[in-house]
């Protein structure tokens, strides 16, 4: 919902939605395997990631747009070409600029927010019983949101995005939330 209302793309919105399936399906997976039941503590570990996972394609999405739009933009002023419409070895090539821009930063963010929950491993007796299960599952599912992230994400976006990417300034919600912190700033 974010993706289509801030960026006005209805085929951006498959990248997060498939990527959230799959990473959620990869994490009970490697529970499955490893014997951590589903109880209410690993599955609120699962409702936590989700957010994070999905926040990660949000925001290769988000500057893929960017990059598209600016390339316009560019086109647009040095050839004065208003029409048309990349070819798809343009287009690849910019969405792969934009994944190798901030890609390497989600991985690591994730990672990071991964490695926080190591403490929570160390815990023993009752605490430990209550808490193991939803550090594993979160664990697992933000591993899985890290290694989709430079694995599938990309490749998604690749098919979804392309057609024409609506400027940001054309959007009524960009427009009236600039309007509203710009004279915060």
């Amino acid at each position: 919902l974010i993706i289509l209302v801030f960026l006005g793309h209805f085929r951006s919105t498959f990248v997060a939605v498939l990527v959230l399936p799959v990473g959620l399906l990869a994490s009970i997976l490697v529970m499955q395997i490893m014997g951590i039941n589903a109880n209410i503590m690993s599955l609120g570990g699962l409702a936590l990631a989700i957010s994070v996972m999905v926040d990660s394609a949000n925001v290769m999405i988000e500057n893929a747009h960017k990059h598209l739009e600016n390339e316009r933009e560019k086109r647009r002023t040095q050839e004065g070409d208003e029409g048309t419409e990349f070819t798809v070895a343009q287009r690849v090539a910019i969405i792969t600029r934009s994944c190798v821009e901030v890609g390497p930063s989600i991985f690591f963010s994730l990672l990071v927010i991964t490695v926080a929950f190591l403490p929570i491993f160390v815990l023993g007796d009752q605490s430990g019983r209550l808490f193991k299960p939803l550090a594993y599952t979160k664990t697992f599912a933000i591993a899985a949101g890290a290694i989709l992230g430079i694995t599938i994400v990309p490749v998604l976006m690749v098919y979804f995005i392309r057609g024409r990417i609506p400027r940001e300034e054309n959007n009524p919600v960009n427009r009236w939330s600039i309007r509203i912190y710009d004279p915060l700033f």
